[in-house]
């Protein structure tokens, strides 16, 4: 849990975490805003206070000089619902307020905030093509009964597939977007099972599903910035 001590004029976040495997204790000091602290397992909370308290100058001296200013994002989106981020160092997971319209985020690392942020993305993103399933389960036209779909991270396409395989790879970025766009990618990525390549018959069939697919696409690139 995210605690806060005052030297002199400095309030200063910082965090333990007791390693069974730590003889020392080792002090980080993350550009975040706040210490890191792995302490020895025998190492008690009074004696680090006191020696940090007895070593203020330095540790002030190190702390503004990690402390680098961001421009912190202010706003979370997952699909079309739009959050305004709140930090509280008394919750230890991110959490959504759904009636004020608020997720609320730990003081952790940035990489474990990206480690719960995909692990919602993943579920939200999962969710949504479910309901995709069922909508066009029944469309006499691609027959994707035995497809398996996987997500990951990616800075260039939006879907990706394997006709061989049967599998069908989404970009989890998705998640931040409107739910239009990620339906749009999945009928784009149905119909390479029945045309591999983006001929004209590709395109006959993905404007049987999606009449607005131009429109669909420039917008995601827009906005994807891609």
């Amino acid at each position: 849990m995210m605690k806060e001590i005052l030297l002199n004029d400095t309030l200063i976040r910082y965090q333990i975490t007791y390693k069974k495997d730590n003889k020392n204790t080792y002090f980080h000091f993350k550009p975040e805003g706040y210490i890191q602290i792995n302490a020895a397992k025998k190492q008690s909370h009074a004696n680090i206070l006191a020696f940090i308290q007895v070593n203020k100058d330095t540790f002030i001296r190190k702390y503004q000089k990690a402390f680098v200013v961001k421009k912190a994002k202010t706003t979370y989106q997952l699909f079309s619902k739009k959050y305004e981020i709140i930090k509280d160092g008394n919750v230890k997971n991110i959490q959504f307020d759904e009636e004020k319209g608020q997720v609320i985020e730990p003081f952790i690392s940035q990489d474990l905030l990206d480690k719960q942020y995909k692990k919602i993305e993943k579920n939200a993103l999962y969710k949504q093509l479910e309901l995709l399933q069922v909508k066009y389960e029944n469309n006499g036209l691609v027959d994707f009964s035995k497809i398996t779909f996987k997500t990951r991270y990616t800075s260039t396409r939006f879907g990706s597939c394997n006709p061989k395989k049967q599998t069908i790879n989404f970009n989890l970025h998705l998640a931040n977007f409107e739910e239009k766009y990620l339906e749009y990618v999945f009928l784009h990525e149905i119909c390479h099972l029945v045309h591999f390549n983006h001929s004209k018959e590709f395109y006959q069939l993905l404007m049987k599903f999606s009449p607005n697919y131009k429109t669909l696409k420039r917008e995601l690139n827009n906005q994807f910035k891609r």
